[in-house]
């Protein structure tokens, strides 16, 4: 009876066991096995354990190159994993799988292997395997990195045999390249085929020994001769160019049947006296039809030179009966409503509106108006007195109510009347308000400058940026246009002292507030000045302080230790001094007088976000 127990095995983890279960429900969905670890077990053999989650010391993880079915045992799932040569530096004594949702699906351990690193003078690839039992191989995804750089024998080995027997070779098509049959046929349709020497010979001879060149009639195709005549009555010649041009440009010659324009002295049948329809009338056919217009005129009016001794043989008799139009009465709507009045003595029209007439009655009051011949006779009619303009001579009435003699006036009239100040418009005597002159004829403006006040609106107008007003400029409250905004500049000059002016610059919204004085007589010598208040506090470059930027990257912010690392000590190297790492523990996993491994890790420090390794003195 053996005794012999397995030292190395894989077990399926108890998260695996569940998702595996999962899967072989009717709507499960399979595990996607995509990632594969190895790890040193914290430098001794560990003993895989179904209630794991992780590694015990997991060193390296990559991609699975491939997940597979066990040829040999259809129950079986193949998980592989390549490790390239340049990868190394660790012990291997674990190995895991895991899912695309990063849980550990299977765990088991391995034989103490050491990869070596190429800068440790050794480099070669290594390949595990580990091999699930499963109940249902449709539980899991099988999957194979196509990526990867490298691809083990037996993956070549199988995917050869694999394609040797397949038949997934593409037939070759129009649009493709592929696989193509050949053919021998002289009559086929096909085009997936290729045809052989034999068939393009056979057709190449039939092809010699068809044809014989014919002439071309009205019944068949064949050659035919050109020809450049255009009166040639041939069926067997074919026209040129130079033929079809010549008839073109005869035709060309021709008037058209639709509204034709003829030239030179075309003639046309005269038709009979008393034809009314489309023909063309010839001159001939008019002639006739105006001897006949003046044969039927009275006898006395019969001939042309009769006609025209009737009109007073006027050369210009079309412009005399023009001009003589012209100087008439066009009739318009307004002649019509007058037309429609019935007029009656002591009556005349008047309009009542648009070219609407009506009649009034003419009163005896009317009629002695109307038989007034001057106007000075309607005046005296009316009992009306004259009323003067200027220039002219007007009567003055007297304090005795009498009228004098008429008087000129030129020059205008000035002066009190009665005493009455509320009819004058300009003062006798002009006077000022706060220096600015006033005569009563208009209004005036009066400034705070005039009475040595500060501005409570706008002063001036508007101007350019914030340095346009001068030190020297009128005391007062300014607008200044900055880019697409504007600024209140407030303006102080009290024109003495060393400091004879000062300004302030508000922005809006609280935007900021600067400030600039002007020295003596030089004006603003200096830029504008910034206060600081609550809402704009001074940067740390305003009071020679690092900014948290300059001090991240010249203060450390950080220690921890790094990466561990071990090394065998039982049977083994040992641990060399390195510089900057610290022994964090050593390992005894089977309890006895010798330590087996070593463990350090690296002090480290960060300056800016970056952990950089602590040397040694």
């Amino acid at each position: 009876m053996s005794t012999t127990t397995r030292k190395f095995k894989t077990v399926i983890t108890d998260t695996g066991a569940k998702k595996l279960a999962q899967a072989a429900a009717p709507d499960g969905k399979p595990v996607r096995l995509t990632h594969m670890a190895v790890g040193d077990g914290g430098g001794t053999l560990p003993t895989p354990d179904s209630k794991q989650t992780r590694l015990v010391h997991e060193v390296w993880r990559h991609t699975v190159n491939r997940v597979i079915l066990d040829a040999t045992h259809q129950n079986r799932i193949i998980a592989e994993l390549v490790i390239p040569p340049e990868t190394g530096g660790f012990w291997i004594r674990e190995i895991g799988v895991f899912d695309e949702h990063g849980d550990l699906i299977a765990v088991g351990n391995t034989a103490e292997s050491y990869k070596p690193a190429v800068a440790e003078g050794s480099g070669r690839a290594q390949t595990f395997r580990t091999i699930l039992t499963v109940s249902s191989t449709a539980t899991v995804v099988l999957t194979v990195d196509n990526t990867m750089v490298m691809a083990t024998v037996d993956y070549v080995d199988d995917k050869l045999k694999e394609h040797e027997q397949s038949r997934r070779h593409p037939d070759a098509s129009l649009t493709a390249k592929g696989f193509v049959q050949l053919s021998s046929a002289t009559n086929s349709v096909s085009e997936t085929q290729a045809a052989t020497p034999k068939a393009v010979k056979a057709a190449y001879d039939l092809a010699n020994a068809k044809y014989t060149a014919q002439d071309a009639t009205t019944a068949q195709k064949g050659i035919v001769q050109l020809s450049s005549a255009t009166n040639s009555t041939s069926e067997t010649l074919a026209a040129t160019s130079k033929a079809v041009k010549a008839v073109m440009d005869e035709t060309n010659k021709k008037a058209p049947l639709n509204s034709p324009a003829l030239t030179g002295t075309p003639t046309t049948p005269t038709a009979r006296q008393g034809t009314n329809n489309t023909q063309i009338a010839s001159t001939a056919f008019v002639m006739a039809a105006i001897a006949a217009l003046v044969d039927s005129s009275p006898d006395a009016l019969n001939t042309l030179n009769e006609l025209a001794a009737a009109l007073g043989n006027d050369p210009n008799f079309a412009t005399t009966m023009t001009n003589a139009l012209a100087g008439k009465q066009p009739k318009d709507a307004t002649l019509t409503a007058l037309a429609g009045l019935t007029t009656a003595a002591g009556k005349f029209p008047y309009f009542t509106g648009n070219d609407v007439a009506s009649l009034a009655t003419l009163t005896k009051v009317g009629r002695d108006i109307l038989a007034k011949s001057t106007v000075a006779a309607v005046i005296e009619y009316l009992g009306l007195r004259e009323l003067g303009t200027s220039g002219e001579k007007i009567p003055l009435l007297s304090t005795a109510n009498t009228w004098t003699n008429r008087q000129t006036f030129s020059g205008g009239l000035s002066g009190e009347l009665s005493g009455n100040a509320a009819t004058a418009t300009k003062l006798k005597t002009a006077r000022k308000i706060a220096g600015v002159g006033f005569d009563g004829s208009s209004d005036i403006s009066i400034s705070a400058k005039n009475v040595n006040a500060f501005a409570l609106r706008q002063t001036g107008n508007t101007v350019n940026g914030d340095t346009s007003v001068g030190w020297n400029w009128d005391s007062g409250a300014y607008n200044a246009m900055i880019g697409g905004a504007s600024a209140l500049i407030l303006h102080f000059n009290i024109n003495a002292g060393s400091c004879p002016a000062v300004q302030f610059r508000v922005n809006y919204k609280n935007g900021g507030i600067s400030y600039r004085s002007a020295r003596d007589g030089y004006g603003f010598e200096l830029g504008w000045s910034d206060f600081y208040t609550t809402t704009r506090k001074p940067s740390a470059g305003d009071v020679g302080a690092y900014t948290r930027t300059e001090c991240n990257s010249r203060f450390i912010t950080g220690i921890r230790l790094g990466g561990l690392s071990s090394v065998q000590t039982w049977n083994g190297p040992g641990w060399s001094d390195r510089s900057g790492y610290v022994v964090t523990g050593s390992v005894n996993g089977n309890r006895d007088e010798l330590i087996d491994t070593t463990q350090a890790r690296p002090i480290q420090y960060c300056i800016n976000g970056t952990w950089y390794n602590a040397g040694s003195i």
